[in-house]
């Protein structure tokens, strides 16, 4: 059980690495691209939403953080921490992702751009390793448990 659980923080870190390079991506367009007569980071809506983004991408990295420590120490709850971690970051990452190719407008569908490759293969993270509505029946079995 031990190698499953090991595999829901390994798809879980590769979704915050996606995540990660897709913010960049994201930053780094916001700051070039112009309408209006601005760049896009001048507007209230694009760092509010980049600011949620990063947010998010902190809140997944806590969580795979400490589902590995629990995985690594053997603790009772080790099953749900993994699969708890596996949902919500390859859940938040994906949004990320999406969130990073919509700043890019029409542009970050074209493969020009490898925000939409990101956006394409983080899709497969909710897959792997167990579904995530498998996780989310192993969270629910043990709280009822307990």
């Amino acid at each position: 059980m031990d190698g499953l659980n090991g595999g829901r923080i390994n798809i879980a870190s590769c979704s915050l690495g996606a995540a990660h390079r897709s913010i960049e991506l994201a930053r780094d367009h916001v700051l070039v691209r112009k309408q209006f007569n601005r760049t896009l980071d001048s507007f209230q809506n694009v760092q509010f939403k980049l600011a949620e983004m990063a947010t998010s991408l902190i809140a997944s990295r806590l969580v795979v953080r400490h589902a590995a420590e629990a995985l690594q120490n053997g603790a009772a709850n080790k099953v749900a921490l993994c699969s708890s971690a596996k949902l919500f970051a390859t859940e938040s990452c994906s949004k990320i992702c999406s969130d990073s190719l919509q700043l890019f407008g029409g542009y970050g569908y074209l493969k020009d751009y490898p925000v939409q490759q990101f956006w394409r293969d983080i899709r497969v993270h909710e897959i792997l390793e167990g579904t995530n509505e498998m996780m989310r029946l192993l969270i629910s079995r043990n709280l009822l448990s307990t």
